[in-house]
């Protein structure tokens, strides 16, 4: 995992603008819409004629925030038309990976390349780009030129730094797509894949600074201020910082992170780009070619003279009419709507049914949908600890996360929560965020505790004999899964060793749950879900004492 402190340090190589020159020939290309010739000039330009221990050129900020567009745009993935449009997203994706792994994310400048501008450009006739802090005048006057050159309308208003109003709002209708809108989502997973990298690498480059300049400081007030100001510089901050309305700013950030494709999530996370989801009509733009080569001078019939030999029962105005079949459909769809309207009871039951048994992943988008999530939710959960200050403190982070992943539905919470389903939570993470589910799920009769940190015996005193405060077999089985995610961190870190007392806790917590959910009285209507939920809420009991019995050392054999 990219924000993980053990990693190796990646070893950068200094840099060199693109010449001026050259700059020029690519805007020339992409003015023409020649876009696959314009990265791959630049592709060689990085990769032709440099030994391993000298510097890369570089492309400018203009350049890399087009690239970034085409990994997204509607006329580059779902509406593309040319060959060079279809080709063009693979071509910038080498392009921007490969400029981040050579010179990393803060030589290549993505804080300029990639800062959203909605609505700064509306105040600015649309070509506004700000420079980075520490360039010159001379810099900036150079990077506004290069934006000029930029000709393009992917380069300038509808670019994908100028259309969403920020990060988020682009973060949460990627995740409304990953819902609703499999095409377009197979097409943001790659832009928001790419935004996460550079995200994780931009943070880590800025913590190995703290670690260089930081020790030369003065006191410790210095120090925590020099700190404060590298790490405010990373990408990260600047989208959390610049995040459009301060007012339940944090808020925002979460619901666009946990964006599911309802209705309120849409009002607020909409599309990004004008009629996005708009389709190319390649079939029937071409049945309509087709259909008008008619001729009957030159006894051109097109397929008229096949339709009368199939279809010889129809009259015909049925073949030459197109209104024809279009009030045909029309009738067709007014009885499929009639048909849904009987059938509402049972689709409702079915709906619920299927939220908790099939294809639950799908509600937020499936496994690669939900590792981008908690993706982002550690470089919040790095950026808290850092700058508890400035940004929030991780108590109250973490009181958001579980206000999003409380009532998710089963399969899916167990995806957060569990240490082996998604990657990109380190195991003390995992602990954290457990624990604070339990403390919100757990009976009021459960003893509070001052230890800061999971040990067995807090396990065991604070969490693991009780049900939750409520009656829903919903709560009790999320409560048993919780513990059966600690258990298994404890284990793995070696903390856990059996004992009579463990025994006896995860025994009376057992029934302590089974017996609390066994005091809702059901309904027919609900009796299948409920069955469903009773089924996790037995397996999740019985795996634990799977792990208490025959995984989990025993104090007797140590």
């Amino acid at each position: 995992m990219a924000v993980e402190n053990g990693e190796e340090t990646p070893s950068y190589r200094a840099s060199r603008p693109v010449p001026f020159e050259l700059v020029q020939h690519s805007g020339i290309f992409f003015e023409e819409k020649l876009y696959t010739q314009a990265l791959n000039l630049l592709i060689n330009i990085i990769t032709s004629g440099t030994v391993a221990s000298g510097p890369v050129f570089v492309p400018s900020p203009p350049l890399l925030a087009v690239a970034a567009t085409f990994l997204v745009h509607p006329s580059t993935t779902t509406r593309a038309r040319s060959p060079e449009e279809q080709e063009a997203p693979s071509a910038a994706l080498r392009l921007l990976r490969l400029t981040n792994t050579l010179v990393g994310p803060i030589t290549a400048r993505f804080d300029t390349a990639f800062a959203f501008t909605h609505f700064e450009a509306s105040r600015h006739g649309g070509i506004r780009r700000r420079a980075s802090e520490d360039e010159g005048t001379s810099g900036n006057e150079m990077l506004r030129n290069e934006w000029k050159l930029l000709n393009t309308e992917l380069g300038q208003s509808s670019a994908v730094w100028s259309r969403a109003e920020d990060f988020w709002h682009a973060v949460g209708w990627a995740f409304n797509c990953s819902v609703l809108h499999p095409e377009r989502w197979e097409r943001w997973q790659v832009w928001l894949q790419f935004m996460c990298e550079v995200l994780e690498d931009d943070w880590n480059e800025r913590k190995r600074h703290v670690e260089r300049e930081v020790s030369g400081a003065g006191n410790g007030k210095e120090k925590k201020r020099l700190r404060q100001n590298i790490l405010q510089q990373s990408l990260i901050f600047q989208y959390i910082d610049g995040s459009s309305g301060s007012y339940g700013r944090n808020r925002r950030i979460l619901r666009a992170i946990f964006a599911d494709g309802t209705s309120g999530s849409v009002n607020e996370f909409r599309e990004v780009f004008r009629n996005e989801l708009k389709q190319l009509k390649r079939d029937q733009e071409n049945i309509k070619k087709r259909e008008a080569e008619v001729n009957i001078d030159e006894e051109q019939y097109g397929d008229y003279m096949t339709k009368d030999e199939d279809e010889s029962e129809e009259g015909d105005g049925a073949t030459d009419n197109p209104m024809t079949t279009e009030r045909r459909s029309k009738r067709t769809r007014r009885r499929t709507r009639n048909t849904t309207a009987e059938q509402q009871p049972t689709a409702t039951v079915t709906t619920n049914n299927t939220l908790y048994s099939h294809g639950t992943l799908s509600l937020l988008g499936g496994l690669p949908s939900l590792a981008l999530r908690q993706r982002l939710l550690h470089l919040l959960s790095a950026v808290s600890e850092s700058l508890p200050d400035i940004f929030t403190t991780l108590e109250e982070l973490y009181h958001l996360f579980i206000e999003n992943i409380r009532h998710l539905p089963l399969p899916i919470y167990q995806s957060f929560i569990s240490p082996h389903v998604l990657p990109h939570f380190s195991a003390a993470a995992q602990t954290t965020l457990c624990e604070f589910l339990l403390f919100r799920l757990r009976e009021s009769t459960a003893p509070e505790t001052e230890e800061e940190y999971l040990s067995q015996t807090k396990l065991e005193q604070c969490f693991l004999p009780y049900a939750a405060s409520t009656a829903s077999v919903v709560d009790n089985t999320k409560m048993a899964l919780a513990l059966e995610a600690l258990v298994m961190l404890l284990a793995e870190s070696e903390m856990l060793k059996v004992t009579p007392e463990l025994r006896t806790a995860v025994e009376d917590g057992i029934m302590a749950r089974a017996e609390r959910a066994q005091d809702v009285k059901r309904n027919q209507s609900s009796k299948q879900v409920e069955d469903i939920e009773w089924c996790w809420l037995i397996e999740s009991g019985e795996r634990l004492l799977f792990m208490i019995n025959e995984l989990v050392p025993s104090m007797e054999a140590s």
